[in-house]
């Protein structure tokens, strides 16, 4: 199906757009058809709770209300960092001094 629209697009334009001369996107949409008239035999009575959008909507809000994320640990990775950086520019010029004489008192 690589010449053939994304799902979204053929859902929408339905069997009179490109499922019109694609078989395979037909026989989809013919198949999907069917699954929808078969959840509506088995299930287009059942109706949903009265309150169920208000519940869903209040579960939303309470949600997007939690406060966001403390910016504490990326304040202690960066004062990790610096002491790593600080401890390891404190030690290269110490090693490098040792290291420095040892060459020289083997020479």
């Amino acid at each position: 199906m690589t010449d053939c629209p994304e799902l979204e697009i053929l859902l929408k334009e339905g069997s009179g757009g490109h499922a019109a001369q694609c078989p395979k996107c037909r026989d989809l949409l013919d198949a999907l058809a069917q699954v929808d008239a078969t959840l509506n035999a088995a299930f287009g009575t059942l109706r949903a709770p009265a309150d169920l959008e208000t519940a869903v909507r209040a579960r939303i809000a309470r949600l997007s209300a939690e406060p966001k994320p403390s910016i504490l640990p990326e304040v202690l990775d960066l004062i990790g960092w610096a002491a790593a950086f600080t401890a390891t520019a404190l030690a290269v010029p110490y090693f490098a001094s040792l290291l420095s004489a040892v060459i020289h008192g083997l020479g």
